[in-house]
């Protein structure tokens, strides 16, 4: 029977679990046939199964075809599609979407809200006027959909768009705590801040204002599926606390469908923010904006590949935004990528990308020109370091240059605007572990470099850049036109020009040569708007062909004739010739060198053009090798265990190290001297060269092993006979703390402590341990005969100040400095108390003699022997 009931009931609800169509046949706000009755019955149908909400109004206009809701509809449960595209006439200006949805009255509300929903697809409908208040708080903005806690929801296809114009967002999921993601969102074909026709500015704030998105898609892999976005005074885009992988793709932003910029120069194209989002931003386009792309607070790794951000399709549409794309307090992030198609075109911004707060970002392989700035870095992470790529040979055939060791270089050419920006991809070429590379390719153009270091992290394009800090002027020589300026690098430059006052070109090469003495500047380049111009060097006539302000002196170390004068220019490269102080010649090398202590000078030419130098001194440098700190540890125990820790130098740190003993044999080459005997040790160090002294003298002591003094020892048993004390024992010794021990027969460790109290009667050892770990020991001694002394506790005191039996004393009570002594009145007041009986009972309490009579003691002797009381008789 139970069987046939079952039976029964599966057939009867799989019957009745069918879809259903309800029909929209009224535009009214209400009642039989309008939208708020299809939603009602199609969440009272429950959502088991999908229901559908199509449309059939009568009529031929728009007015036909426009739902005016004075207030909210019904919350949208699950599994229902809401299909405007099934509407049978065309009314208004797009004929994939036939109904249009406007809120008509003052209060704020959404147009469709689906809270806790899933598989809810909407089709066919623009959304308008579903404003909120500007003053209310974030968490109630309004929107023409409106999601919270939604799962697997479709918003437009390719045949069935929707159009969201005039609304605060046209798609909201509000910034509520905590949290409820919303998930597999897929946003597909729709239009954002224009009219149905994708034409006429409509602007919503935002066109989508989704907070905790999830694993979700905005556009689509084909340009079918982008949504147009445009006019937006705020964001096109905007996805806060974003999770999980995010894609954005084939939307177009800015434009419209026509292409025609539709600027919102205050709004940001994209914005998205979210620690552990992974967004995907490919194939876009983004026009005239505030911030193209901007990332916020995004670290599990983004990608921006192929979109177009400041131009179109062709790539010559002047789109500009303000900032491209601006990555903000991200990391791990790659702009373009390792693949050609991956490129971005990025043109025509103020800024192309700007880098703040984030690190390391990889830019790779992109098409960046015409903007006013390429790659911007503005407050890098602490410890973070942006190092710039730079060209120093450029020739028809092939390129090379230094970045950094075992990176990578791209290698572009320029555009022809002003910033001189890297075009068109070349190459991409590794560094070696000196960070030089070479490109061997024809060069037909001018070029640009980017580098990318280990980390990923890339630098912005090089340009061509002067450096100065090791120029030589030499000055004429004879009256001669022998003046020239050396030694300039210049990097990203295949062209030179150098300059007189009078703007005549003097010099082609890098090095100007041969010329008179006046005024001069360098120009190079490669003939393109971002070449740039040296500061002016000026040689004067008096100058006598020797430039030394370069010159690097280095003195004599410690005695050994190593000293040295070098890079002193010469006009023409005339030889030298070096003299001492006293006029002896040394040599005709350019650069004087292995030369002790002492002051030198050369000649150079011949006769009447014979220019003498100045006169240079080298000094003998020393160095101080005592030691500062340090720490002696003597031997002990009589073992080989002595040691010298140095901790560090006065000045100078040494590099080698020679240990030698009082009979000068060598016992270690290690800084630290560790395992000796007692004695004397003199290290003497060296730097490894020239240079070697005497560091320090060291005397390592014996520790002397600590003395057990048993003079003084005194054993007692307890009352009862069951425990022994054992005081007056003594360690004497500098080598301290001490470890005690005292030890049965058997070899059991009984106590931990010198002195002790409550130990069985018997034979026991003390071993004594130093700081070394040295031991030292007693012979076993026996205790079983300890003298017991129990306490002797008179019944009467006379505190008459007679000098006899004025106090109360109790011989034996140092033997029990833990007991607790008490003294109390017929009536039960104690009188007086003592832990330990150090200051005998005189009759008075508080100050005040005690009257004549009896009282009563009790003394707790803390140990198994119990109490002990009796009277005490007060007498005169």
């Amino acid at each position: 029977m139970r069987k046939l009931l079952l039976i029964f009931f599966v057939i009867f609800f799989c019957k009745n679990l069918h879809a259903t169509i309800f029909t929209v046949v009224s535009n009214a706000d209400g009642g039989a046939g309008s939208l708020r009755e299809a939603i009602t019955l199609a969440n009272a149908n429950g959502a088991s199964v999908t229901d559908y909400i199509y449309f059939n109004l009568p009529g031929s206009t728009a007015v036909d075809v426009t739902i005016a809701l004075e207030s909210e509809l019904p919350i949208l449960t699950s599994n229902i599609i809401i299909d405007g595209s099934t509407q049978p006439f065309l009314a208004l200006p797009n004929p994939k979407i036939k109904i249009s949805l406007i809120r008509v009255v003052t209060g704020y509300f959404n147009g469709l809200r689906l809270d806790h929903a899933n598989h809810v697809e909407i089709y066919g409908i623009s959304f308008s006027n579903f404003k909120a208040d500007p003053l209310g708080p974030i968490e109630e903005k309004k929107g023409g959909i409106y999601l919270y806690d939604a799962t697997d929801i479709i918003i437009g296809a390719p045949d069935k768009p929707n159009c969201f114009g005039g609304n605060y967002a046209g798609i909201l999921s509000p910034f509520v705590i905590p949290r409820a993601d919303v998930q597999r969102i897929k946003i597909s074909s729709n239009i954002f801040g224009l009219g149905e026709n994708g034409l006429n500015s409509v602007p919503n704030e935002s066109g989508i204002d989704i907070s905790f998105m999830k694993n979700s898609l905005i556009g689509g892999n084909t340009p079918g599926e982008g949504n147009l976005i445009a006019n937006n005074t705020r964001n096109g885009i905007a996805l806060g606390g974003a999770d999980g992988t995010i894609k954005i793709a084939n939307n177009i932003i800015g434009l419209d469908k026509n292409l025609a910029l539709k600027a919102s120069t205050a709004a940001n194209g994209i914005y998205m923010n979210g620690s552990t989002s992974t967004p995907n931003i490919f194939n876009n386009t983004i026009a005239g904006q505030a911030k193209g792309i901007l990332l916020d607070y995004v670290n599990g790794g983004f990608i921006i590949a192929n979109n177009r951000i400041g131009t179109g399709i062709f790539g010559t549409e002047n789109y500009g935004n303000g900032i491209g794309i601006h990555i903000n307090f991200s990391q791990t992030g790659m702009i373009g990528g390792t693949n050609n198609p991956d490129a971005n075109a990025i043109a025509f911004n103020k800024t192309a990308v700007l880098i703040e707060i984030s690190y390391p970002i990889s830019i790779l392989k992109n098409s960046i020109y015409c903007n006013d700035a390429a790659v911007t870095f503005k407050n890098l992470p602490e410890g973070k370091v942006i190092t710039q790529s730079r060209i120093t040979t450029i020739g028809a055939s092939g390129a090379s240059g230094n970045y950094l060791p075992n990176s990578k270089i791209e290698l572009f050419y320029t555009d022809n605007c002003g910033d001189c920006e890297g075009k068109i991809w070349i190459a991409t070429i590794p560094t070696d572990n000196n960070g030089d590379w070479v490109y061997n390719g024809l060069i037909t153009g001018k070029i640009t470099s980017m580098g990318t270091n280990q980390d990923g992290a890339t630098c912005t394009f090089s340009k061509p850049f002067i450096d100065d800090s090791g120029v030589q002027k030499f000055g004429t020589y004879c009256g001669l036109s022998t003046a020239a300026i050396k030694n300039i690098k210049v990097y990203d430059a295949s062209v030179f020009r150098w300059y007189n006052a009078a703007g005549e070109v003097v010099g082609t090469a890098k090095d100007l040569e041969g010329v008179a003495a006046g005024t001069y500047y360098l120009k190079a380049g490669q003939l393109g708007l971002c070449d740039v111009t040296s500061a002016s060097y000026t040689i004067d006539a008096s100058d006598n062909g020797i430039d030394d302000r370069k010159k690097i002196i280095t003195d004599e170390l410690c005695g050994a004739s190593n000293g040295s004068i070098k890079q002193i220019g010469v006009v023409n490269d005339l030889p030298k010739r070096w003299y001492s102080s006293a006029g002896i010649f040394l040599t005709t090398a350019n650069d004087l060198e292995n030369v002790s202590a002492g002051s030198y000078y050369f000649k150079a030419g011949s006769g009447a053009c014979e220019v003498t130098s100045d006169t240079y001194t080298i000094k003998n440098t020393v160095k101080n090798f005592k030691v500062g700190e340090f720490e002696v540890v003597p031997a002990s125990c009589g073992n080989r265990n002595g040691k010298v820790t140095i901790g560090n130098y006065q000045t100078d740190v040494p590099a080698l190290f020679n240990w030698t003993n009082q009979n000068g044999d060598v016992v270690s080459n290690e800084q630290s001297l560790a395992n000796v005997f007692p004695g004397t040790y003199t290290l003497t160090v060296s730097d490894g060269g020239t240079c070697s002294a005497i560091a320090g003298i060291f005397t390592i002591e014996e520790a002397i092993l600590p003395f057990i003094d048993l003079s003084r020892l005194q054993a007692l048993i307890s009352c009862d006979g069951k425990s022994l004390s054992i005081s007056g024992v003594e360690v004497n010794g500098i080598t301290q703390p001490f470890d005690y021990k005292w030890m049965d027969k058997d070899g059991n460790v009984v106590s931990n402590k010198l002195l002790f109290q409550g130990l069985k009667t018997g034979k026991y050892q003390l071993v004594v341990t130093d700081k070394f770990g040295c031991k030292v020991n007693t012979e076993i001694i026996d205790f079983s005969q300890a003298e017991n002394k129990p306490l002797e506790i008179p019944n009467s005191i006379t505190p008459n100040g007679d000098g006899i039996n004025d106090t109360w004393k109790i011989a034996g009570s140092n033997n029990y400095p833990n007991a607790e002594f008490s003294i109390y009145t017929r009536l039960g007041n104690r009188v007086f108390y003592a832990k330990g009986y150090t200051k005998a009972f005189d009759g008075n309490y508080k100050g005040q003699a005690l009257p004549v009579g009896v009282y009563y003691y009790v003394i707790d002797l803390k140990t198994e022997c119990g109490m002990l009381s009796g009277s005490l008789t007060i007498l005169k």
